[in-house]
């Protein structure tokens, strides 16, 4: 999908041969997945999910997916709906976006005057195409699209470019142009951050004994094999933090019946747990807020299912959240691409 965008006659590599960032009005757009923001929003939350064939191929799609796409949202919902009631009713994901969207506009308005930031979600509100919308309807002449997943995928940032893209070209009229912030997995400033949580989690536990174990977000096996970029690069963001630490890599979030890449996050710890293993750090690498997969599937079921299998001390790393400090890495990525580095 990046290839695609990046065909596109609006995409601009080089946006500052273009521009002037300093007098030109145009803003920053930050692609995320989204969330239900209360339990009521939970069944349109998971359709939008379900409906999406880009990542979710279900029978017949090309006729029924939709309707499938309800009847699977209508049964998950009710467990979807404890799990978020015990987060406190809904996701705190668009908060948290907003929060870092407004930090790095604090960061840059000193500079660049004219910048204004945007969040888009690809599954609930508020949706991409509106925010591309309202960025036109507000005198944007750019746009740079800053994607909230470290590493690429298909399922995650792929989709989110392709819902650009579909705005692209249902606006042919507008003259707004785009470019892109994507792949940060590996920038040394952004290994450095959670560095520094990783190391003051250890020191909640026993370092000598300690087990890290990293937990990415699961994708289906077959993305991988077609050539999909994620698992190589959560890899490599692995190897750049766990020099020095007993670590594991294991992936969580997985549903429905298809093949995904493992081993399994919650399948590993309780194997741990039995092998004796008592100081655990998990750390989640592929978000950088909390949402229902830290809040929940870590902070609770993880949790339950390591102490009940013997683990003495469970401490997961701190997601960033509105930490000013990546609020400034992110500004950095931004001014390096309307900068022409």
């Amino acid at each position: 999908m990046i290839n695609i965008l990046r065909r596109h006659p609006r995409y601009l590599n080089r946006p500052a041969d273009t521009f002037d960032f300093k007098t030109d009005s145009w803003g920053i757009l930050f692609l995320n997945m989204g969330g239900p923001e209360t339990v009521a929003d939970i069944k349109t939350y998971l359709y939008n999910i379900f409906s999406d064939r880009a990542i979710i191929r279900l029978p017949m799609s090309w006729l029924l997916q939709k309707p499938l796409a309800r009847l699977i949202a209508a049964r998950r919902a009710p467990k979807a709906a404890r799990r978020y009631h015990e987060i406190g009713g809904g996701s705190p994901l668009l908060k948290w976006s907003l929060l870092q969207a407004e930090g790095v506009e604090k960061a840059l308005s000193g500079k660049y005057p004219q910048v204004e930031t945007f969040v888009g979600m690809r599954y609930f509100r508020p949706y991409i195409g509106g925010e591309l919308e309202t960025a036109m309807m507000t005198g944007r002449r750019h746009i740079v699209l800053f994607s909230m997943y470290p590493q690429y995928c298909l399922a995650t940032t792929g989709t989110a470019l392709g819902e650009v893209v579909r705005w692209l070209n249902d606006n042919p009229k507008t003259d707004m142009t785009v470019s892109l912030i994507d792949g940060w997995h590996d920038r040394p400033e952004y290994i450095a951050l959670l560095k520094e949580r990783i190391e003051r989690a250890v020191e909640k536990v026993n370092r000598k004994s300690a087990k890290l174990v990293f937990s990415a977000h699961a994708v289906p096996r077959k993305l991988v094999q077609a050539g999909d970029p994620y698992l190589t690069q959560v890899r490599k963001t692995v190897a750049m933090l766990a020099d020095g630490y007993d670590h594991i890599l294991t992936f969580q979030s997985r549903t429905g019946p298809v093949a995904w890449i493992g081993p399994d996050t919650l399948t590993t710890v309780r194997e741990l747990g039995h092998q004796g293993v008592t100081d655990m750090v998990v750390v989640p690498i592929s978000f950088i807020s909390d949402h229902i997969e830290t809040l929940h599937e870590i902070d609770i079921e993880l949790r339950e299912t390591a102490l009940a299998c013997g683990v003495k001390r469970f401490v997961r790393t701190e997601s960033f959240n509105d930490d000013p400090r990546f609020a400034d890495f992110m500004a950095g990525l931004v001014e390096e691409k309307i900068s022409g580095v």
